[in-house]
């Protein structure tokens, strides 16, 4: 069975990849935190949302809420509000030497990553163990 063709995985394999690159450039702003002049680097996040539209865009599938009861409300996503813009935050202070890595941030993003890089990581491996499950192979 190839995983790459069920949607759940390719998303959890993305997700994967960007916070393995984003450890990278994590490691390189902690690596250069005493060069002058250096300053610190981040990745764009993913968009869910877009992610979803190429992946669904590609299956040619179409996904809407649907009511299975009349006391449910209907669905919609939900419009983009003050709280969902994002702004690149500058550093506070610069060292003498114009370097902009702020060790704390860095090693805070740091643990950030490797929490979400677990929770992806165990997301895929239950879902594969359900796939397993219900294809009769006891989930091993």
């Amino acid at each position: 069975m190839d995983l790459q063709n069920l949607t759940f995985f390719q998303m959890a394999q993305q997700r994967m990849d960007w916070l393995a690159q984003r450890q990278k450039v994590v490691s390189q702003n902690l690596a250069n935190a005493n060069t002058p002049g250096y300053a610190a680097q981040d990745l764009k996040p993913v968009d869910f949302r877009s992610t979803l539209s190429r992946s669904l865009a590609k299956d040619s599938q179409s996904v809407a809420a649907t009511r299975t009861d009349p006391k449910h409300l209907s669905g919609s996503l939900p419009q983009s509000g003050p709280y969902r813009v994002e702004t690149q935050r500058r550093p506070y202070e610069y060292t003498l030497d114009k370097n902009g890595v702020d060790v704390e941030e860095q090693m805070s993003k740091a643990a950030s990553n490797r929490t979400q890089y677990e929770v992806a990581a165990n997301l895929f491996s239950k879902n594969l163990s359900m796939i397993k499950t219900a294809l009769g192979r006891n989930g091993s």
